[in-house]
């Protein structure tokens, strides 16, 4: 089977067909793009120019494949991480390749999200102060009528003991 070459480097956007074709590539391969965005500053890295296209999974797994000026997916990077490909030549057999990389490190991914402990923002702040000083004062004054119901149940079964005695 010859190379396939999706992208066009001179048109490539997220309208363009060759993007809505890997969008569909990705969905066949069993991976669902939430998000896909193409970068439209021209890059150069070892004396490459490329372009960025990114895409966005449904469990927040990023890919970005890094497309030369003759339209071959040079570098791909999945999560951060680049990631070596073995069919470069042929986008549509790479992106299966990639989608089996993904569904390889979801568990590890998921774990590493998990862990990730995320700043509060200093002008955001808690309630809970304020919510322990209401609730304490809500219960001194459950416990006040409590112990008023208890002395008046204590008067009134007190004068009922009294007449039932005389």
């Amino acid at each position: 089977m010859g190379a396939q070459h999706l992208f066009s480097f001179a048109d490539l956007s997220v309208k363009d067909k060759a993007a809505k074709a890997a969008m569909k590539y990705f969905s066949r391969a069993g991976a669902n793009v939430a998000q896909q965005d193409v970068d439209g500053k021209i890059k150069r890295t070892s004396g490459v120019n490329y372009r960025e296209m990114t895409f966005t999974f449904d469990d927040s797994q990023t890919v970005v494949m890094r497309i030369n000026a003759t339209g071959d997916v040079f570098q791909v990077l999945i999560n951060g991480a680049v990631t070596p490909i073995k069919n470069q030549g042929d986008q549509v057999s790479a992106i299966t390749e990639i989608v089996q990389k993904l569904n390889a490190g979801r568990m590890k991914f998921q774990q590493k999200l998990a862990k990730a402990q995320v700043a509060i923002p200093p002008g955001i702040k808690t309630a809970a102060p304020r919510m322990l000083e209401v609730l304490t004062q809500k219960r001194d004054g459950l416990k006040s009528a409590i112990q008023a119901v208890v002395e008046e149940i204590a008067i009134v079964t007190g004068s009922n003991a009294q007449a039932a005695s005389e």
